[in-house]
């Protein structure tokens, strides 16, 4: 869930915010989170699927 929160945050950073500094970071973050969550041996994948079975919110 962190990973997918922390992915989505610094997505939307780097779409709309105007600063150059922080949309260049936010880019940096999201790069560094979906490298690790999809890097991980399929953590994003496993719960996902965790998910549509139910058993996380």
């Amino acid at each position: 869930m962190f990973v997918l929160l922390v992915g989505t945050l610094a997505a939307l950073v780097a779409l709309f915010v105007e600063h150059k500094g922080r949309r260049e970071t936010a880019y940096r973050v999201l790069r560094l989170v979906l490298g690790a969550g999809l890097g991980s041996g399929g953590v994003v994948t496993l719960a996902l699927r965790l998910h549509e079975a139910g058993l996380l919110p």
